[in-house]
């Protein structure tokens, strides 16, 4: 039972696969757009292959064109160095040249060395993780290292078997969605978010979009992202909340809070959690919480989590609902400035924020379904006069902002003016009078949508009780 599994080196590379790849960048130059779309100089087996693949890429952005000549140049321009035993540069290159497979087979080739390079590294990781049992390595993080590889070659797999669309078959497309439309008038183009304002706003949550809640400690986005959660989960849509910052039964507390909630005797979500409630509203949510039984919502409550460990569990959720006959609606994360950063960039806070904002719009396209991260704020705004954020108040990257197809910024008014006092008895009586118009609204300001308006959402929100409604609608 300890004996090392025997595996072909067959199938962990293929040196006459990469020559004629190589070969066909080569001899059509159009060709290293395929193989470059397909996979990296890290995925060749021979280091030379490697150097080679970065060379076409030098030579191909600085001139245009790849031709023999001007990639021995781009190496050193020494022609006659030996590159492999008994062969020099030249004859080498011109052997890849000669090999080269035909353009029509360069996918289905490149596909097979990347195919290959996920099965060494595979083999890799299995190899460091004995090491790291032998050497009395914590579980946890030899797990962890495990799981980024692994995730890392699923997603890459997913991105790579998304099938292209010619223009005609997409505008068929386009023209199949803007018949539906106007034969339902009204219905949404994505799931409701449970808030009218927002779905007229934004036509819903689409599949495979990013949309990013933003905003200042205190102002809502937690309470308005379990209000989403709660009105697609009620709703039949399948609902997975990464609640890296918050327990399972504190999430309950607030979701209860919010189902139970009544404006004339309102139960806040700490009088839950406190038990500080009457028997008339105990029975209230107890009745929340057998309407709320039922519903398919998942709470994931682990913190720590990397964005890949975060994409591999929403992903095993996806297949366990997908054995049921079911599909996963919107992914929820909370909050993306606490997921845990790879080892790739560390210490360089904006390049690690930038490749969490990145693996999550992956995550929306890979998975099919809307991801919703929320994100904080630089507090460089509590500085302004007007604390209403802008783009710029983005912490940490401008990649958030390239990466989302929707942004909206939480703002509630109410919470600096309660934490002010007018300079004179004048201001003291406008800052109370204005305090009482703005108690219970909050601001949902869409400051970007990719494919829809950008403008601001008036909705009432008691923040205590964790209720989000539409203004008129509350209850």
């Amino acid at each position: 039972m300890n004996a090392p599994v025997k595996i072909d080196n067959g199938a962990l590379c293929s040196i006459e696969l990469e020559q004629e790849v190589l070969g066909a960048a080569l001899v059509t130059n159009s060709a290293f757009d395929v193989i470059e779309g397909a996979v990296s100089s890290d995925d060749f087996s021979e280091p030379l292959h490697s150097q080679l693949f970065e060379t076409f890429g030098k030579v191909r952005d600085a001139h245009g064109i790849i031709t023999p000549a001007l990639v021995i140049a781009s190496m050193g321009g020494d022609a006659s160095v030996m590159v492999v035993e008994g062969t020099t540069l030249r004859q080498y290159v011109a052997r890849i040249a000669a090999a080269a497979s035909i353009p029509r087979n360069v996918a289905a080739y490149a596909k097979q060395i990347r195919e290959f390079s996920a099965r060494r590294k595979i083999l890799a990781m299995a190899e460091t993780m004995s090491m790291g049992v032998h050497s009395n390595q914590r579980a946890a993080d030899i797990a962890g290292g495990a799981i980024e590889l692994l995730d890392e070659i699923a997603t890459t797999a997913s991105a790579g078997s998304t099938p292209q669309i010619s223009i005609r078959e997409a505008g068929e497309k386009a023209i199949e969605r803007m018949q539906y439309g106007m034969q339902n008038p009204g219905k949404l183009a994505g799931m409701s978010w449970g808030l009218k304002g927002l779905d007229i706003k934004t036509g819903g949550l689409k599949r495979g979009e990013l949309f990013i809640l933003a905003g200042r400690p205190g102002m809502g986005k937690t309470a308005l992202a379990i209000c989403i959660a709660r009105a697609t989960a009620s709703a039949g849509e399948p609902t997975f909340l990464s609640s890296l910052e918050m327990g399972g039964v504190s999430v309950a507390d607030r979701s209860l809070a919010d189902l139970a909630y009544d404006q004339r005797d309102r139960i806040p979500y700490y009088d839950i959690a406190n038990g500080t409630l009457s028997d008339a509203q105990a029975r209230r949510v107890i009745e929340a919480a057998r309407l709320q039984r039922e519903w398919p919502l998942q709470i994931d409550p682990a913190p720590g989590l990397t964005v890949s460990q975060i994409a591999a569990r929403a992903r095993r959720h996806k297949q366990a609902l997908e054995r049921q006959g079911r599909r996963l609606g919107p992914v929820i994360v909370d909050h993306m400035h606490i997921v845990k950063p790879s080892n790739r960039y560390s210490g360089a806070r904006v390049n690690e924020v930038g490749e969490i904002s990145a693996a999550l719009k992956g995550l929306a396209k890979e998975l099919d379904v809307p991801v919703i991260a929320l994100a904080q704020l630089s507090r460089a705004l509590e500085s302004r006069d007007d604390k209403r954020p802008t783009m710029s108040d983005l912490r940490d990257s401008g990649t958030i902002e390239q990466d989302a197809d929707a942004i909206i910024f939480v703002y509630r008014e109410a919470y600096y003016l309660e934490r002010s006092t007018g300079a004179n008895a004048e201001q003291e009586s406008a800052r109370v009078d204005r305090l009482v118009d703005v108690k219970d609204q909050l601001e949902a300001i869409v400051a970007k949508q990719r494919n829809g308006p950008t403008g601001t959402v008036h909705l009432f929100c008691d923040i205590a009780c964790n209720a989000v409604r539409d203004l008129g609608g509350e209850r």
